[in-house]
């Protein structure tokens, strides 16, 4: 006759219980316990434990504890086809030994005040299920004896434990200080390539700013025919009085409001989220400006990063420096001052449909100490590019090398022209064409 649900013979119990007689637990009292196990966080978590705990305890409440053997186990809870052979594969040897360990944590923590108690012990995969009994109330009873006080020896311990407070307190101090230390020197704005240090190396001085002045493309509203227009010739908001190019608009379409800016280029954007992504991993920081919001005595302070097509940045063409790489208005690039094997104008069938250029150029910054950098093409697949080849470390090498950066380690200020091969749209390569540099 198979027996019920019951505490055996042999107890194991987890730590902090006291065995007890043998004594029948209701089945419904353990399978609250069981439940009340597997909801625990060191279960919930772990599927295979809780299948394994479970299927165990259902046995013995059926009354087939006896059945419980490590071939069985393997091929109920783990799913063991009828090759399995335990002398090979210790998986339920394993995950018993792991359900021990959880039973033990659960007890320590959750169910340290449970009243009915599950075990695994060693050796075997049945159940001991047992009430905790609670302490003898006979050792709470015990007579106290009193005795008079040794002050002498009250005085020592308590110097002892001061003694004991301080060195503790010295030593928390200590740690905390260590860990302050550490958490400050990770916080250090820091490079995770040295080889981008001529560029980047002032825009990671914590004590200044850095501002991208983002191109900002000018749009127009004509209300009598419900339109959105780009005028791809009127950029700057400070010439619009008299433009000719407006007025001819105007002529065509009615009056016009604005100007507005509620558009940027998408490549612009991408690059500028690169750009963004890069400066803020290294330990900077970056503030975006729309160009048409842009002021010189709210950003000369800081580095400056012109970003996009100098078209519809204002603010770049204000620059007191020479650029020798400049667009016109048939999507060339002028070279001002053509060297030795270098074209004075460079060409292309289209501003980003198959191929663009790209410019990027280092000036000292309105401030000393400060550095201005443009990243500009004529379209956004070129602005895109130039940000790429700022931040990988290939193209970087490439650039110091070019620049003969690492015969003298200081710092230069360069202009360099690239051509971008672009496809659909999204630019495909960067060529270095030439480079001068900036006495």
């Amino acid at each position: 006759m198979k027996e019920g649900p019951g505490v055996g013979t042999e107890l194991r119990s987890p730590e902090g219980s006291v065995p007890q007689p043998p004594d029948r637990v209701p089945a419904e009292s353990v399978q609250e316990e069981l439940e009340r196990i597997l909801a625990s966080p060191a279960f919930n978590q772990s599927q295979r434990l809780s299948r394994f705990l479970r299927f165990t305890v259902d046995q013995f409440i059926q009354g087939e504890g006896e059945k419980l053997k490590e071939y069985h186990v393997g091929t109920a809870v783990f799913d063991k086809d009828d090759s399995f052979d335990p002398r090979t594969d210790p998986i339920v040897r394993v995950e018993a030994g792991r359900l021990r360990s959880k039973l033990k944590e659960y007890y320590a923590a959750e169910g340290r005040d449970d009243q009915v108690l599950i075990d695994l012990p060693k050796g075997s995969y049945a159940p001991v299920i047992q009430r905790r009994i609670k302490p003898s109330v006979a050792a709470a009873e015990a007579p106290v004896i009193q005795r008079p006080i040794q002050w002498r020896n009250v005085a020592v311990v308590a110097f002892l434990f001061l003694a004991a407070l301080a060195a503790f307190w010295a030593f928390a101090e200590f740690r905390q200080n260590q860990i302050l230390r550490s958490r400050l020197e990770a916080a250090k704005p820091h490079l995770t390539n040295p080889e981008f240090a001529f560029i980047w190396e002032s825009f990671l001085s914590p004590e200044v700013r850095n501002f991208a002045i983002l191109g900002s493309p000018t749009f127009f509203a004509s209300p009598q025919y419900n339109l959105f227009v780009r005028p791809y010739v009127i950029n700057d908001a400070s010439t619009l009085l008299g433009n000719p190019q407006l007025r001819a608009l105007q002529e065509r379409l009615g009056p016009l409001s604005g100007p507005r800016y509620d558009y940027a280029l998408l490549r612009d954007a991408l690059a500028l989220q690169r750009l963004t992504a890069f400066l803020v991993g290294s330990g900077g920081s970056l503030t975006a400006v729309p160009a048409h919001e842009a002021a010189w005595d709210s950003i000369q302070d800081g580095n400056i990063i012109f970003l996009g097509a100098p078209r519809m940045n204002p603010l770049m063409q204000q620059l007191p420096f020479q650029q020798d790489f400049e667009w016109d208005s048939d999507y060339n690039i002028c070279n001002r001052k053509p060297q030795a094997g270098e074209e004075k104008i460079y060409t292309t069938p289209s501003h980003e449909e198959t191929l663009s250029y790209a410019v990027i150029a280092s000036f000292p910054g309105m401030r000393p100490n400060r550095e201005i950098l443009l990243l500009m093409a004529h379209g956004g697949s070129g602005t895109q590019a130039a940000v790429d080849y700022v931040t990988r470390p290939e193209t970087v090498r490439a650039m110091t090398e070019r620049l003969e950066l690492n015969k003298t380690g200081e710092h230069k200020h360069f202009q360099m022209l690239l051509r971008v091969i672009v496809h659909h749209g999204t630019p495909i390569k960067a060529e270095y064409i030439t480079h001068h540099m900036i006495p």
